[in-house]
């Protein structure tokens, strides 16, 4: 048998736990049901689709475990205790196979069918043809049931596209009764991985779950920590930390490198600025960082609760560093709990751009 043939089959395979014997034997028994059907693959592979995946009722599949029911209330906490994490692919696989759909128009009709045998009240319409790469800006309609669920049914949809069809999520278009999905062809290198906007829309957390259930305790112990103390700890990794103990100033040029995927010099002002503060914060270095973008007007603010003024000194070297390393021209300030960097002035040397004015106020 080929792959066309254990394609049709798959239904069935599922449903005998893999267990080709028993499949034939079933198809057999449903040719011989529809003798009308016999000759004609492609009825049959429909009648299979049929049996296999989709029962006539709710309460069918209720009845043969494949489904449970469960209170409306539970399922809204399941589904929003997860938001933020992606969707398992076997799970999305196992609501909609990949054997059994191809294209938009077969997805579309499996969406609506399920939605309907389960009481779910989404209607699922969309503007995409067979050949999805002929579609330059494809989108799907998720119209009706409750907020949640659709929220939770649009994530599947979107993360079996991304896997399966080479679509990626463009933008989601939410209004209080419907949600509207646009998609875009993308060319895929690694056809395991999800693709960026899916993972950005839906998995803003996901990496967050998958390592607190790869390390448990080390996560919970370090949430604690960080509760116990009201959240004043600096986060440092070991390089950093050895160079502090050996009374060294740390290089901090490496993180935003790896952060930005790129050389320092290669990063604009415009953009090291925003990585500069997200890194910082992360790090709980300082307490706040407030920064201005605008063309002519860079400059940060650094807020923090240090008292020892040589900590002061040693913290604005090292930040000074950084920017010495992109090439970007500031002048730096401080008062009190307060750093001022700014870097709207020109004609600065670097070497000199340091200078300290504790009697000078920001605000």
């Amino acid at each position: 048998m080929d792959e066309a043939h254990l394609r049709k089959l798959q239904p069935l395979l599922e449903k005998n736990g893999g267990n080709l014997s028993a499949a034939i034997r079933e198809v057999i028994d449903l040719v011989s049901l529809c003798p009308e059907n016999s000759g004609n693959s492609e009825e049959i592979y429909e009648s299979l689709k049929a049996k296999g995946s989709f029962p006539e009722t709710g309460e069918q599949l209720l009845r043969s475990g494949e489904f449970v029911a469960i209170n409306r209330q539970m399922m809204k906490w399941l589904i929003r205790n997860n938001a933020g994490k992606l969707i398992d692919e076997d799970i999305v696989n196992d609501f909609i196979s990949p054997y059994l759909i191809a294209t938009i128009p077969e997805l579309e009709a499996h969406l609506n069918r399920i939605s309907k045998q389960l009481g779910w009240k989404i209607e699922v319409s969309s503007s995409c043809g067979e050949d999805i790469q002929k579609n330059d800006c494809a989108s799907i309609d998720f119209i009706g049931g409750d907020r949640d669920l659709r929220e939770f049914l649009v994530e599947a949809v979107c993360i079996f596209l991304s896997r399966w069809m080479s679509l990626d999520t463009e933008a989601l278009h939410r209004k209080s009764n419907s949600i509207t999905v646009y998609l875009r062809h993308i060319a895929r290198y690694d056809i395991h991985s999800v693709a960026p906007g899916v993972r950005k829309l839906f998995g803003p957390k996901d990496i967050l779950y998958r390592e607190i259930e790869e390390k448990p305790a080390f996560w919970i112990t370090l949430a604690e920590l960080y509760t116990k103390f009201n959240y004043q700890r600096v986060n440092l990794d070991k390089d950093l930390f050895e160079a502090l103990l050996a009374g060294k100033l740390p290089d901090i040029t490496k993180y935003l490198e790896i952060k930005a995927d790129r050389s320092l010099r290669e990063i604009p002002l415009s953009e090291l600025l925003p990585l500069f503060k997200y890194l910082v914060i992360a790090s709980q270095l300082v307490n706040d960082v407030e920064i201005c973008t605008e063309k002519g007007k860079e400059c940060i603010k650094i807020r923090h609760d240090y008292s020892d003024e040589g900590v002061i000194l040693k913290l604005i070297q090292m930040f000074s560093n950084l920017f010495e390393a992109g090439l970007h021209k500031f002048s730096v300030r401080y008062v009190s709990e307060l750093i001022l960097f700014d870097f709207s002035i020109s004609g600065t040397s670097m070497q000199d751009a340091i200078k300290v004015s504790p009697d000078l106020d920001f605000i």
